[in-house]
């Protein structure tokens, strides 16, 4: 893909950076991030992972990312609307938070850039995210229904279909057919857990495959790295055939 600029070796322990600027189908991308891969030639499964509120790909991401690729999968990820440093990019603006269009966009066109790369299995495509992050995921599962074998979140849920806000909605969440796996402190003052029961329940009616885990005495922040919630969700990957 000729608009996409890698810069250092996707598989030294940082990963390397990149930049994507194009026009698609009338959307202007000038996206920025980290990537990570295992060695060798491949294929290999791929995780989106998505950071949340002043985060960025080249923190949170690129942190959960260290552990992922140790699991033998390629990791992408971009700065989205929310990001906390430095321009925001393309498509959207600093108002379109979280589960916005044009996030679900940013998060949709790293499939396509994994795809170009060669070396990505598009079968075994997963994505996580952690708070605003976990809104776009929950979105763009919710878009694409066939686009992830398997997904994930930390600190993440969905809102009452009339009550507007960064979340995804509660329809949005009824649209999930990927197996879908949600971790949450009870303790969380930022994202309340009620936001990842009501999505479990709309899961439920839907007939979707998920799991909600809750962590007694657990913050916000808690969950994004905790070395249990990653083990599991490992586990949710390989149980779908992202492993």
């Amino acid at each position: 893909m000729a608009h996409l600029v890698i810069s250092g070796s996707p598989e030294s322990t940082t990963g390397a950076t990149w930049t994507y600027r194009d026009t698609v189908d009338g959307v202007v991308y000038d996206l920025s991030g980290v990537l990570l891969k295992p060695s060798g030639a491949g294929p290999f499964p791929a995780i989106i992972v998505s950071h949340g509120f002043g985060g960025s790909a080249t923190n949170y991401s690129r942190n959960v990312g260290t552990t992922i690729v140790g699991w033998g999968a390629v990791v992408i990820a971009t700065n989205y609307t929310h990001a906390g440093s430095g321009p925001t990019g393309a498509p959207g603006g600093p108002t379109e938070l979280g589960a916005s269009v044009a996030n679900v966009q940013r998060a949709r066109r790293l499939a396509e850039l994994l795809r170009a790369l060669g070396y990505v299995d598009m079968t075994r495509l997963a994505a996580h995210g952690h708070s605003m992050g976990a809104f776009v995921t929950t979105a763009l599962a919710a878009a694409h229904p066939t686009l992830l074998r398997a997904a994930s979140h930390t600190a993440g849920g969905v809102r009452p279909n009339a009550t507007p806000g960064p979340a995804p909605s509660e329809s949005d969440g009824g649209a999930i057919r990927t197996p879908y796996q949600a971790h949450h402190g009870d303790q969380d003052a930022v994202v309340a857990l009620a936001a990842d029961q009501r999505l479990s329940t709309v899961l439920t009616a839907a007939g979707t495959t998920h799991e909600l885990h809750v962590y007694p005495g657990a913050d916000h922040d808690d969950v994004a790295f905790n070395a249990t919630v990653l083990d599991r969700v490992r586990a949710w990957y390989a149980r779908h055939g992202v492993f």
